[in-house]
């Protein structure tokens, strides 16, 4: 009677067991689900670093930063010289402008050297003509400019009266850069071929000679 039950029951006990093993391994593969969803849920230390290190900007080498701040700073200096050079001639350009064709402009003056050779008087008929006069020159700038743009002899506003010297426009003369021997003519002329410090002369007002005009803008 034991022996029979004993076979019954190791049936029995083996069937109960393979019941439980599907369970068991139901249950594993639901705990192997629960842990993977909370992975997502809660992302390692490590997934953050990885993803903070692939979003963080590349810094600059400070070789490459000097580099750059000095190009930068050559492409300032260069436009720089290039805003100078644009306004220098942009102002030449309406000195001129302001001066009629053919004459030079220079302060706030506009002055033409003749290529007709006139007498004194008549050259200053010529310059009144256009709205001038013979050549004023009360600077040691514009002697100098005169005296190097000219290739000539040139009469000048400056005449003898009563044995003191006047510009025409009735000024008394206070400069003056008379040659070492001047002569003893009554009107000044101007030699430009000579040193600008010594370079007029006393010459006879009816002698023809070319003439410097000068107008004002």
């Amino acid at each position: 009677m034991e022996m029979q039950e004993a076979p019954a029951k190791a049936e029995t006990e083996d069937k109960e067991k393979r019941a439980e093993k599907p369970k068991q391994e139901a249950k594993t593969e639901d705990e192997a689900n629960q842990e993977q969803y909370s992975t997502l849920l809660s992302p390692s230390e490590e997934i953050y670093s990885e993803a903070f290190h692939a979003t963080k900007p590349p810094q600059e080498l400070p070789g490459n930063a000097r580099l750059y701040r000095a190009v930068c700073a050559f492409l300032l200096v260069i436009c720089l010289i290039l805003l100078a050079v644009v306004v220098i001639l942009g102002m030449k350009r309406a000195a001129c402008e302001k001066c009629p064709r053919g004459w030079i402009a220079y302060r706030n003056y506009c002055y033409f050297l003749s290529t007709l050779r006139l007498n004194w008087d008549n050259s200053q008929s010529n310059c009144t003509k256009v709205g001038g006069s013979l050549a004023v020159i009360e600077s040691q700038e514009v002697q100098n400019f005169l005296s190097k743009n000219g290739k000539l002899n040139y009469w000048i506003g400056l005449k003898q009266d009563q044995s003191e010297w006047k510009w025409n426009d009735n000024k008394m003369l206070e400069k003056s850069y008379w040659k070492s021997n001047p002569g003893n003519g009554d009107c000044a002329l101007l030699y430009s071929r000579d040193p600008a410090e010594k370079n007029w002369a006393k010459i006879s007002c009816q002698a023809a000679s070319y003439y410097i005009c000068q107008i004002e803008y």
